[in-house]
């Protein structure tokens, strides 16, 4: 059974990371075994912590899988959380989930129609547009994770 996890928590990234890649990747990647990972990504599991060096192991691995680097979003994220209680800047201006989604989706048809109007093989310019494109509707939906931890969070304090 998998146990909640905040889901912007380095734990919630190391998570999503271990489940995209198999045993033998994440050995061959850290040279550690994923017994030891599930440990660090337990929540209620204090004693082991994930090491700055296997996460970037790891995410090395699910890039090369064609995966995101999911911890080191998730540990963007809970720098930014960070830096805001501590009175930092906030990177966040929470917005409406559904009109956040209604914003990502838009993004995500621009990077469709750009993808279906270009030539083939794309120029490296519009390589490069689409690429832009993609890393929009990717910030988009970074916000809207935001957004739907922020929602969950003022649901618990309640």
């Amino acid at each position: 059974m998998t146990k909640p996890r905040d889901i912007a928590s380095i734990r919630a990234g190391l998570h999503r990371a271990l489940g995209l890649l198999p045993e033998e990747r994440i050995a061959a990647a850290t040279g550690k075994s994923a017994s030891l990972f599930r440990k660090c990504a337990d929540p209620d599991n204090t004693r082991h912590r994930l090491q700055a060096e296997d996460a970037v192991a790891l995410d090395a691995a699910c890039v090369v899988a064609g995966a995101r680097a999911h911890i080191f979003e998730s540990y963007r994220q809970a720098l930014d959380a960070r830096v805001a209680e501590l009175g930092g800047p906030c990177a966040h201006r929470a917005a409406d989930p559904l009109r956040r989604l209604a914003q990502a989706t838009r993004e995500l048809g621009a990077v469709a129609g750009a993808i279906a109007e270009a030539e083939q093989p794309p120029s490296p310019e519009t390589t490069q547009r689409i690429a832009n494109l993609v890393d929009r509707a990717l910030d988009t939906l970074t916000h809207l994770k935001n957004d739907l931890r922020e929602t969950s969070l003022a649901q618990a304090a309640e």
